[in-house]
Parts: C-alpha cells; sequence; structure tokens
C-alpha cells in the first residue's frame, strides 16, 4: 500500500514538472515573440531582385519573403524598404546588368520604373504551402507577420466577433491548453506532424484538453479578448521545428 502510494506520489510529481517545464518553455517562446527585433532596412533600387538582395546580405530569401509579407519576387518596388533579419548594417546590392541577349522579365513599380532581372539568372524559390493548413476562424487580418515599430510580431490576428468558433486548422494534438502567459489570454497549443505547431491565443474559452487530437475544422475555442488586446481577435501562429513562420504561406 505505501509502496503503491509513493508511486503514485512519484507519478505526480512528474506530471508536474513536465507541466512546469512545458509553461517554462512557452513563456520563453512568447517573450521571445515580443522581443525588439534585430535587423536593418534595406531600401531597393533600380536593377535589384530579392534573390540578389537576399545573396548580398547572406540571409535566406523564405526567411526575407515572410518577414516582409512578400508572396510574390517579382513585385518588390523600387523604393521598398525591406527588413531585413539578423544583420547589422545595410550593405550595398549590385543590380542584374544582363549580357549579350538574355531573355528578361520585368515587374512593374509604382513609380513607374522596372526592376530588371534575367530569366537565365540563377534565382532563389519562396516556397508557399497553401495546402497544409486551412483558416482557423473567417475574418479581417488586423496585424501582420513580421516587425512593426522595431518589434516583430510572430503571428497575425484576426478580427472576429466575440464567440466565433475557432477551428483546428490541421489535425493533431493539443499540447497546451491554458493562460500562463498573460498577455495572450486563453491560450490552445497544437502540435501536428513533420515539426509544425499552430497557436490559438486570446480566447474567451478554451474547449480543448492537453492530450486531445483534434481533426482539421474541429472547433477548439471560442474566440475572444484575453490578454492584453482592445478587441475581439484571434492571434494565430505557425511554428516549424519552433521556428516562427508566415501564416500567409500556409493559408490558402
Amino acid at each position: 500500500m505505501a509502496k503503491s502510494r509513493r508511486n503514485w506520489e512519484t507519478d505526480k510529481k512528474k506530471k508536474l514538472e513536465k507541466r512546469f517545464l512545458l509553461l517554462t518553455g512557452f513563456c520563453l517562446l512568447f517573450t521571445a515573440s515580443c522581443a525588439i527585433s534585430h535587423g536593418v532596412y534595406h531600401t531597393v533600387e533600380s536593377g535589384q531582385t530579392l534573390w540578389r538582395i537576399a545573396k548580398a546580405y547572406n540571409v535566406d530569401i523564405q526567411d526575407i519573403a515572410e518577414q516582409n509579407n512578400i508572396l510574390d519576387q517579382t513585385q518588390i518596388k523600387v523604393g521598398q524598404r525591406i527588413f531585413i533579419p539578423g544583420v547589422s548594417r545595410v550593405l550595398r546590392v549590385e543590380p542584374y546588368r544582363p549580357v549579350g541577349n538574355n531573355r528578361e522579365h520585368t515587374a512593374k513599380k509604382t513609380n513607374g520604373e522596372n526592376i530588371s532581372h534575367s530569366a537565365e539568372e540563377p534565382e532563389g524559390k519562396i516556397v508557399l504551402e497553401k495546402w497544409r493548413f486551412s483558416w482557423p476562424v473567417k475574418g479581417e487580418v488586423i496585424s501582420s507577420f513580421g516587425v512593426k515599430n522595431g518589434k516583430k510580431c510572430d503571428g497575425i490576428d484576426i478580427a472576429a466577433p466575440t464567440g466565433t468558433p475557432v477551428s483546428a486548422a490541421a489535425e493533431g494534438e493539443v499540447i497546451y491548453s491554458d493562460n500562463g502567459v498573460k498577455s495572450y489570454g486563453n491560450i490552445v497549443m497544437l502540435k501536428h506532424k513533420q515539426g509544425f505547431i499552430t497557436l490559438y491565443a486570446h480566447n474567451k474559452e478554451n474547449l480543448v484538453k492537453i492530450g486531445e487530437v483534434v481533426k482539421k475544422g474541429d472547433v477548439i475555442a471560442k474566440l475572444g479578448d484575453t490578454g492584453n488586446v482592445s478587441s475581439p481577435r484571434l492571434h494565430f501562429e505557425v511554428r516549424k521545428d519552433r521556428k516562427p513562420r508566415n501564416p500567409l504561406f500556409f493559408l490558402p
């Protein structure tokens, strides 16, 4: 009997320790997501392409695209300010100069000037996986992914009425359902295949518990305004191997 009770107490202690470590990890994750962003703004000049800018700064073109909500790399404009994450100074970027009869394609700019680059010039590709997740709620995106006023936002905010059903963006397991991070209010986190995690915050009420497995489209919460927000909204994040990713690159 005494041994059974000791085992029960040991299991309970392990569960509490696991819960504490999990919550601590999430707190550190959220603290990082609100941190001051490190990087510089590069102003696009004639002849520059997103690939050449990424190459000059030695930063992945995908990271630059997601930080700046650039879904089509041919659509950057002369004079556009592009945030380059993780660097400390602005660098010179050599414009593309076509040689011989290389074919070119151009992207129209707001001031009428074109940025030209060769169709034969090797370029990195922006990857869109718009089939991977579905919208967790229908509404207007009122806050985008990326840097704002010197701070980074690791997700998007979607406005909708209080009580609107919040759906799982894909099949997954509930790994967090609580309100341990004050600024985020009620939070649900789902773990998906291939190292993806989705986060749903500011909920009026969480409707799932840790350990539950949900299907794509299952209602997991009710939208609300808990945490540090002034109006009803869903804060939605996508992470891949803990790294914040731009949700718009994964939504249809």
